[in-house]
């Protein structure tokens, strides 16, 4: 018997046996240090572009957007149907309030948990301005408002044109012009474009910081009381700048009027999108810089970062 068949070597372990241990490399690779991380870097691309390109959980803007017109057009006819029947039952400017609180109870209740319940192009651009919205949406979302309180005014304006006992107090157009909102001689009570834009921009601004306040992280009990907060707010907003204005407060819902109420609430529709939306970012630029810092884009980030150092 040769040699070889004498000690017989196991197939597996030859050609490890013939390898140079020089070139068998059995270093192991150790973990990268946390130091080593650009946490500097990582802060820079946590802006406002780079988590706008990502989709955020939850409905889609479609959804969002249905849910946006959906919860204007219970506002507009409820407040402004409101409005428009208050001069023939006698409701008076209280029933108004209430039918304008109630709409925004109602419609925050069933949409707020699908798009935030917003209802109003000024808040939508208040909470942007205060660091709680993502600028991609604005314009979506003021659109679909839009075109809730324009159905809610072709509904109201349809349902005039059924009764013609309603003639005798005018066209339908008359009619509608009734809960649209004015300044000067279309004003309730005659107050120039410089006095109705004056309470516009503080209504608006007062409701803006309220949505902001009752919404933030830091107020626990904000979630559950946000409804009725927000909802009653506008209502006294309301009736405050009735006198004034008809109380717009919500430039969709004086555009949805105005469409159904003749040439001129269409003409004196600029003071109704100007001075909410200055009154909304003057509210939203002072919460961004002085209210709490505890906003949700910020705990997500700060949870992002801590992440990535351990």
């Amino acid at each position: 018997m040769s040699e070889r068949e004498n000690n017989p070597v196991d197939p597996v372990e030859e050609p490890l046996a013939a390898t140079d241990e020089a070139e068998v490399d059995t270093t192991v690779p150790e973990p990268a240090a946390v130091e080593d991380v650009d946490h500097a870097s990582f802060e820079e691309d946590l802006d406002d572009d780079v988590w706008a390109d990502d989709e955020p959980a939850g409905p889609s803007i479609v959804g969002r957007m249905g849910a946006e017109a959906a919860g204007t057009f219970i506002l507009v006819f409820m407040g402004v149907g409101a409005a428009l029947y208050n001069s023939i039952l006698g409701w008076g400017t209280l029933g108004v309030a209430f039918g304008f609180a109630l709409g925004v109870i109602i419609a925050a209740i069933v949409f707020g948990g699908i798009s935030g319940a917003h209802l109003n192009p000024a808040v939508t651009i208040g909470v942007w301005l205060g660091g709680r919205f993502p600028g991609r949406d604005v314009a979506p979302y003021v659109l679909a408002q839009v075109v809730g309180a324009a159905a809610a005014g072709g509904v109201l304006y349809g349902l005039r044109l059924t009764n013609p006992l309603y003639d005798n107090l005018g066209t339908a157009t008359e009619f509608m012009a009734t809960g649209a909102n004015g300044y000067g001689e279309f004003s309730p009570t005659n107050f120039d474009w410089l006095a109705g834009g004056i309470v516009e921009i503080i209504i608006a601004a007062l409701l803006v910081a309220v949505v902001l306040s009752v919404t933030s992280v830091v107020n626990k009990a904000g979630a559950i009381a946000a409804p009725y907060a927000i909802g009653l707010t506008v209502g006294f907003l309301v009736m405050i700048a009735i006198p004034f204005t008809n109380g717009a407060l919500n430039p969709a819902r004086a555009t949805g009027i105005a469409l159904y109420s003749g040439i001129d609430a269409i003409q004196q529709l600029w003071l109704f999108w100007l001075a909410p939306i200055i009154g909304a970012a003057i509210a939203g630029l002072l919460f961004r810089a002085f209210g709490p810092e505890e906003d949700l884009i910020i705990i997500e980030r700060v949870e992002t970062i801590e992440v990535m150092e351990k």
